[in-house]
């Protein structure tokens, strides 16, 4: 049931890397603004700072969930699930309070709260068995 975890948990570290990219490289891209809603250049341009950290905020998660995986896997399970759970536990928490706070983000916050919930639910029942 770990290993089930840590796989939910890879994948979603891949959609924050993701979400990494669009928002730290390629912001002003048309694929990035439609994404996001951004209405023109403009607002993409004065954004972009705000855009450029929060993105590297879904890196450092995503670093935290494989990292987490990568030392479980040579040998230290519990320090391993632990920042597994810690990266998956923050992107969850993190989607949440956007689904909380904005009901035209609630899409936007399912479809990045989905996998980490999913991962935090497996690896604590695998943890409990």
């Amino acid at each position: 049931m770990i290993i089930a975890g840590f796989v939910v948990a890879a994948l979603a570290a891949l959609l924050h890397v993701f979400i990494f990219y669009l928002e730290s490289v390629a912001w002003e891209s048309p694929r990035a603004m439609a994404t996001f809603g951004t209405v023109d250049a403009e607002a993409a341009r004065a954004t972009k700072q705000l855009a450029f950290n929060q993105g590297f905020y879904n890196l450092f998660l995503a670093l935290l969930a494989i990292g987490g995986a990568i030392v479980a896997l040579i040998g230290f399970p519990v320090v391993g699930v632990t920042l597994t759970l810690a990266g998956t536990g923050s992107m969850f928490a993190a989607a949440l309070v956007l689904f909380v706070s904005s009901s035209d983000h609630r899409g936007a916050a399912l479809k990045q709260g989905t996998l980490p919930l999913i991962a935090v639910v497996v690896l604590s029942i695998g943890l409990i068995l």
